[in-house]
């Protein structure tokens, strides 16, 4: 295998080892980076110097996306249209505000760092890798509590938008801001102390964000629906039949909600339980498909029971 497919298969495929812990890696370096704009706004007022380690992490992390960034274009089938596209203008924003830095000089070059929060939207892309990569597994082994049964095709798998989860690393991502401003404020045991109990609830609230957005889930079959949601411990799966579906509702009130495309699904069943799932994308786009699929169901029925009793009136 060359070099330059090799290349594909891990920064353009979500399905290979080496893509999950290259994504990995990536991840960390976005939160920690995102994290050290606070020191950096810090620079700008004068408040403190920043720390030689700091500015070396930086350089490190621009190093990795810019190298990461030439070969996805490298290895591009159509570079071009890479380079063009909205997940190669986001990786191009995470790199940009360092370079600008450099060859803008300006007194308070840190303003430019500032920047540096946008590559919070790389985070939307690995999640984009991921979600590829769910909709295999499903089909092959299942998913958290799902599990295919034999001969059912999965057709969609509806996770939170991803607006959701950048709320939701908010969070972690102040977690670690005020773990990293402690242990350069207060060098010392007490400060490393407090710097690494922040990390901690960091990586606690960093890991369920992740988590939930891997495993709140609507898997949308040819049989059925299955409505998944994850809760601090354990999961809630609603195994739905399409003939037991009464209604269903989107919501998507309120002016983010609108603007971003996103609301909630609401399913309503014959036994009297509305399983809801928050934040779904194109709520309304995901009632349809649900609905035309309960219509296909029930016709076959209808069509099966037709033919049973022709077959019966013949005899």
């Amino acid at each position: 295998m060359n070099f330059r497919k090799q290349c594909f298969l891990t920064l353009h495929t979500p399905y290979t080892k080496k893509s999950k812990w290259f994504n990995g890696i990536l991840s960390f370096l976005i939160i920690v980076s995102v994290a050290l704009v606070p020191v950096a706004l810090f620079g700008i007022f004068g408040v403190t110097e920043q720390a030689d380690w700091v500015i070396q992490f930086e350089q490190i992390t621009v190093t990795i996306f810019t190298i990461e960034y030439i070969l996805r274009i490298y290895s591009a089938p159509k570079p071009m249209k890479y380079v063009l596209s909205w997940w190669g203008i986001i990786d191009l924003v995470a790199i940009l505000p360092y370079y600008l830095a450099i060859f803008f000089p300006i007194q308070h070059a840190e303003m430019f760092s500032m920047l540096r929060i946008l590559r919070i939207l790389k985070l939307a892309k690995i999640h984009e890798m991921d979600h590829a990569k769910m909709i295999k597994d499903c089909e092959a082994k299942g998913h958290g509590h799902f599990a295919p049964i034999q001969g059912e095709k999965v057709e969609r798998v509806i996770q939170k938008h991803p607006v959701i989860f950048m709320v939701a690393v908010i969070v972690p991502l102040v977690m670690t801001s005020l773990g990293l401003i402690t242990f350069l404020f207060f060098p010392g045991a007490i400060g490393l102390a407090i710097a690494v109990l922040f990390f901690g609830f960091a990586l606690i609230f960093y890991a369920k964000a992740w988590l939930d957005f891997l495993y709140d889930v609507i898997y949308i079959t040819d049989q059925r629906i299955v409505i998944q949601n994850r809760k601090l411990f354990g999961i809630i799966s609603n195994d739905i039949s399409y003939t037991s579906i009464t209604n269903v509702i989107p919501d998507n009130r309120g002016l983010i909600q609108w603007m971003l495309g996103f609301g909630d699904v609401e399913v309503q069943t014959a036994a009297g339980v509305t399983p809801r799932f928050y934040g779904a994308p194109k709520p309304h786009n995901v009632v349809n498909k649900i609905i035309s699929n309960r219509q296909r169901i029930i016709g076959e029925m209808k069509e099966s029971n037709h033919n049973n009793s022709e077959s019966l009136s013949k005899l």
